[in-house]
């Protein structure tokens, strides 16, 4: 759907060329999927709100894309950024291009070290723009972000200031699938906080299990019980945490 909607779509057939054209087979998709599930199944959609590509889609279309997403009666939104295949690469012989070796790319999985800026919350910006535009095409189609959230505060702060109305965390979420429970239990120093270095990434890339180097960094993977990864070398799940005094 994605190349559907760049404005790098030349299609000359009715589903390329002008936003409408671009946007005609994912909504064609919602209304055919809507039909499948029914009006009780949450139906939503991810899309970029910036491709960081030459001649790609912008904020000013993503917006337009998603004040018709929600006419079309999605039950939410959730705006990405990056992560084409345009600008990677060019691979080793045998080898599929990886999409997350460009600049389109780093944008989609930032680390520490993309800028001064760093990697967080990159994406707010472009979740607000689509949001204000949705509200404004009458639709309360709840918004979200993504991208370098990895703070209780930084997260609220999102959701104050009505940039974005969920918060999705990927990366962090790994690193400590409990740092929900730990800061709702007053545990918040106990959060293994993701550092970015795309460790996970790049396991991924060679096809190998994915985990945190945190889980490693920080803790026995030679530990009685502890699952490790097929290879041996990694802790596959997450320490356990159970909570204590506050």
């Amino acid at each position: 759907m994605a190349s559907f909607l760049s404005r790098t779509n030349r299609r000359t057939d009715g589903y390329g060329g002008s936003r409408e054209g671009r946007v005609r087979l994912p909504l064609e998709v919602i209304e055919a999927v809507r039909a499948r599930v029914g009006d009780d199944y949450a139906l939503g959609a991810r899309f970029l709100g910036d491709e960081v590509i030459e001649g790609g889609t912008r904020i000013d279309d993503a917006a337009w894309y998603g004040a018709r997403f929600a006419d079309a009666g999605l039950d939410f939104l959730s705006v990405s950024k990056g992560g084409k295949f345009d600008d990677a690469k060019q691979p080793r012989v045998g080898h599929a291009v990886y999409p997350y070796t460009g600049p389109s790319g780093h944008e989609c999985m930032p680390t520490v070290r993309i800028d001064a800026a760093g990697p967080f919350g990159r994406n707010v910006d472009l979740a607000a723009h689509v949001r204000a535009t949705v509200r404004a095409a009458g639709h309360e189609t709840p918004i979200v972000t993504a991208g370098g959230i990895c703070t209780f505060d930084q997260a609220e702060a999102i959701l104050q200031r009505g940039d974005a109305d969920f918060i999705g965390s990927a990366r962090q979420a790994l690193a400590d699938p409990d740092w929900f429970a730990k800061m709702r239990t007053g545990h918040g120093s106990a959060i293994r906080r993701c550092v970015f270095t795309n460790y996970c990434e790049g396991l991924d890339q060679m096809h190998k299990q994915v985990t945190c180097k945190l889980w490693d960094k920080q803790f026995d993977p030679q530990a009685p019980g502890t699952a490790l990864s097929w290879d041996g070398r990694r802790r596959l799940v997450a320490p356990d945490w159970t909570p204590g005094p506050a």
